[in-house]
């Protein structure tokens, strides 16, 4: 997969099975399906930095890109769910924003968020760590290849998006991380067998300072 063309790819990453094992253990609750804004946990952070270094040698991200956001996901028998078709467009900010191109703000688990200008959004990568083997059968991601390079796309637009681009499943072993435009159209169904499907999501910004102060950088 060409990252750039197609707004995902996979790659491979060697964290230490001590820091896999603290993020296991620590940021992932029971019966919850998904935690978000986790940059202040030490075990995250480390990871982050961890990956920006890895992504770095590769050339995915520059040694100047900040992570601004952090999710752990998981999917077991008791949060097991369905995503509908969603491009990733809102992110946590320091205060409410104000600066022109900064809209649709909201504040959820009392962070404040809202929808940067495109070109910030153009300038982000996330990273799904994978800690868990994901496969079809345990509600793996869904993409839309190349739906990044379609611009922010209204709700009308987003389904007749997908039936042009089409999908692929991303079926990722423990250990790969799933790189992706967060512009990308993504979805998943509802695992048919369900367990543990942890993710780490860290996103990172890689561009020129923004107009409004991220709500936590590492």
């Amino acid at each position: 997969m060409n990252l750039d063309e197609d707004g995902f790819g996979s790659f491979s990453l060697a964290l230490p099975s001590s820091l896999t094992d603290e993020l296991c253990a620590g940021v992932f609750v029971a019966e919850r399906a998904g935690s978000r804004c986790l940059l202040h946990v030490g075990a995250v952070a480390n990871a982050a930095k961890q990956v920006r270094e890895a992504l770095s040698d590769a050339g995915y991200l520059t040694r100047a890109a900040v992570a601004i956001q952090a999710i752990a996901f998981d999917k077991t028998p008791a949060t097991n769910w369905k995503v509908p078709w969603h491009q990733d467009v809102l992110f946590p900010f320091a205060e409410k924003v104000t600066a022109a191109g900064y809209d649709q703000a909201c504040v959820k688990d009392g962070v404040d968020f809202a929808r940067p200008p495109l070109t910030v959004l153009e300038s982000m990568l996330a990273v799904r760590v994978h800690l868990d083997d994901c496969g079809a059968d345990n509600g793996a991601l869904r993409v839309a290849p190349g739906s990044h390079r379609l611009g922010i796309l209204k709700g009308a637009e987003i389904a007749s998006s997908v039936s042009v681009c089409g999908e692929r499943v991303c079926s990722a072993k423990a250990g790969v991380a799933l790189l992706m435009k967060p512009l990308l159209l993504h979805a998943s169904s509802p695992a048919t067998s369900p367990r543990h499907r942890r993710v780490l999501h860290l996103v990172y910004y890689d561009g020129p300072p923004v107009a409004e102060r991220w709500h936590r950088v590492v």
